[in-house]
């Protein structure tokens, strides 16, 4: 299916895509774009896996830049990574907890773990499965920050309506038409202190976390 651009509003860039090539990716001429203005502080709206989010770098004046956007001091950002190198960067966890991970990443399940800067603290971290979001990450060369648009959107990921919304607040917008309806948002779990807490069920059900959790376990706690 041929892919198209369309650009350019006021203050922002939009990118309308049709669908996936079969690879899964997107145009290089959007990736590039959309990294370059990552890289300059700006903030984008774009498709995770089965959500849009706002996204950014992972930096103070992103994500104050977010918290005005979305009016909230208190919400807690999600990373996004795409190896498992960048986790070891951001984390730390057991071997039974690593090996876990690479059971269910890259998907739609968010985990809190430790901080690796510090054990006492929590970071909820995600490695989606889409491969154009791991391109990004890759250019970016650092984790993103994330928050799902739903906290400020009209209740609708309708193309028309994600353009009214953030059109002029956000530096960039990336539509894949095939990707606007509404879906389950991504699995939230904890597993900071070892064991496993599902915190809210979404894409990935709570049986199948819990079959990959004690997959070569018979403890409670990994």
């Amino acid at each position: 299916m041929m892919q198209f651009v369309e650009s350019r509003c006021k203050n922002d860039d939009i990118f309308i895509i049709k669908k996936f090539k079969k690879d899964g990716s997107i145009d290089s001429e959007v990736i590039n774009r959309v990294s370059h203005i990552l890289l300059q502080n700006g903030i984008v709206v774009l498709p995770v896996d089965s959500q849009y989010e706002i996204v950014g770098m992972s930096n103070s004046i992103v994500e104050q830049k977010i918290r005005n956007l979305i009016k909230s001091r208190s919400k807690k950002f999600v990373r996004l990574i795409a190896s498992f190198k960048m986790l070891e960067s951001l984390a730390t966890v057991s071997k039974l907890q690593y090996d876990f991970l690479h059971r269910i990443w890259p998907g739609e399940v968010t985990v809190i773990v430790p901080q690796r800067q510090n054990a006492d603290k929590e970071i909820a971290l995600r490695y989606p499965k889409t491969k154009f979001v791991h391109e990004i990450i890759e250019r970016t060369g650092l984790p993103l920050i994330a928050v799902n648009i739903m906290h400020i959107t009209r209740g609708s990921t309708q193309q028309q309506n994600i353009i009214l919304d953030f059109q002029k607040k956000v530096e960039a917008i990336v539509i894949i038409e095939e990707l606007c309806k509404r879906h389950p948002r991504p699995t939230l779990i904890n597993i900071a202190n070892g064991k496993l807490k599902i915190i809210r069920v979404g894409k990935v059900s709570s049986e199948e976390i819990q079959s990959y959790f004690y997959l070569g376990s018979s403890d409670e706690e990994i």
